[in-house]
């Protein structure tokens, strides 16, 4: 007869008794971070390069949404209709 094997319950997931002070940070300061870099950086990136503060709410929520920051951009000139003069292609 076949001895029964018992399973210990592994401890990788369980979550701290008490949540860390930089967890705390995280949880009052949620920070937009996409691959093209930190929101503040590219807000002021696109600000300098002379976009208006509605039209950089639009490529906030698209960067939200997932988009990359290039079709970001491309989404809120269409939905806008306009964008900064002599502004360059992003990348």
């Amino acid at each position: 007869m076949a001895a029964t094997r018992t399973r210990r319950q592994s401890n990788r997931f369980v979550p701290p008794s008490r949540p860390e002070p930089s967890d705390m940070c995280l949880l009052t300061s949620r920070r937009l971070v996409v691959p093209e870099g930190d929101w503040q950086s590219i807000r002021s990136d696109l600000e300098l390069r002379g976009w208006s503060s509605s039209q950089l709410e639009v490529i906030q929520a698209e960067l939200r949404q997932g988009w990359p920051l290039r079709v970001a951009v491309r989404h809120a000139t269409m939905r806008l209709g306009t964008c900064p003069t002599g502004s360059k292609a992003l990348g």
